[in-house]
């Protein structure tokens, strides 16, 4: 698959100036897909924690909670956080541990 277009959305929590900057939860979507036929194919979209740390930006994928990735910019983060997507994904990694939900009854 190429990803033709990507879309951010954010959600930063804020807090008063003194206090550190909290995570921010934002999702990466491509806008636009196609597959290697040509056709397009539906959205899709994966949440993702990030923070400053210095001088570096920092962050998982919400699904991924235990394989972290960084950046020197935020867009270079969300592209790092692009690679780890299609790394954990592919199926070539053995053992990849996955966040889920589980519903109590």
């Amino acid at each position: 698959m190429v990803i033709d277009e990507i879309h951010i959305i954010c959600t930063a929590v804020l807090e008063s100036e003194d206090d550190p900057p909290a995570p921010s939860t934002c999702s990466l979507s491509p806008l636009s897909r196609r597959s290697e036929s040509g056709y397009n194919t539906a959205m899709e979209s994966i949440k993702y924690i990030y923070w400053q740390d210095e001088n570096h930006w920092l962050g998982y994928l919400q699904e991924y909670p235990d394989y972290w990735t960084q950046g020197e910019s935020l867009e270079d983060l969300q592209a790092h956080l692009r690679d780890l997507y299609r790394d954990l994904t592919s199926g070539e990694i053995p053992g990849v541990r996955k966040l889920a939900e589980l519903t109590l009854q």
